[in-house]
């Protein structure tokens, strides 16, 4: 069932409402890795909560509750850099205890935020949704920018409490993907139980399937839930 994505692109025309699109909030570095034997998620998000990560803005790490392909002993993590510079500039590779990542195979996307909802983790942890699209050709960014946004805000005047944001996938593996095409649509619940709301408020609209015919996206999947920790925040 395509529900997500009639909730996250409106159906009415991307040209009826337009705001200007300010550059990327931050650049997000996400990198797939892998609990060590005889550790838990538990012990990663304290060794990493434990070890001096100066230089970005912050770091998430993401547990997965409903997901395609992952493991229950593996997780996302989330570096997030004010610019590519200051990533080139204050990268480092620390040895862990806990677990282990894919380095070698990490992704760069450039991050915006739409709406005006700004409080998450307020626990220091959330959930969290993430869905998959491919861009239509020929559509911007800032076409995708508009539609999301006019939907969230007014999502936020019922009520809905969660942060959206997107991401553009920029540098790094995208099999069978065209260059600069792909995103991902992410929601952010002030705790969990803000997420749990508003998952509930949408399923309870009269759901469409399918990518609707006149979003930005050509495909989208369904969306992927996970437990994310804020393990540092500049």
């Amino acid at each position: 069932m395509r529900y997500f994505a009639l909730l996250v692109f409106s159906l009415m025309s991307i040209n009826a409402y337009t705001q200007e699109m300010s550059a990327p909030n931050s650049v997000y570095v996400s990198t797939r890795c892998t609990i060590e034997d005889g550790y838990s998620m538990t012990d990663v998000v304290e060794e990493f909560r434990a070890t001096d990560a100066s230089g970005p803005l912050r770091v998430f790490v993401r547990q997965p509750i409903a997901s395609e392909d992952w493991a229950e002993n593996e997780f996302i993590r989330i570096v997030v850099w004010e610019s590519m510079e200051a990533w080139a500039g204050g990268v480092s590779i620390v040895r862990n205890e806990t677990h282990r990542c894919s380095n070698a195979q990490r992704r760069f996307y450039t991050n915006r935020r739409v709406g005006t909802n700004s409080t998450a983790y307020e626990d220091g942890v959330s959930l969290v949704t993430t869905m998959r699209c491919d861009l239509k050709k020929g559509v911007s960014i800032s076409d995708v920018y508009n539609t999301l946004n006019r939907n969230q805000l007014s999502r936020e005047q019922d009520g809905d409490t969660s942060i959206l944001q997107f991401s553009h996938l920029l540098l790094g593996p995208s099999p069978n993907i065209d260059m600069r095409s792909s995103i991902v649509i992410r929601r952010v619940g002030s705790t969990e139980v803000g997420l749990a709301q508003s998952l509930d408020m949408m399923w309870e609209d009269n759901l469409s399937v399918g990518t609707p015919p006149n979003a930005p996206a050509s495909h989208c999947q369904n969306p992927s839930l996970w437990r994310s920790y804020l393990v540092s925040d500049s």
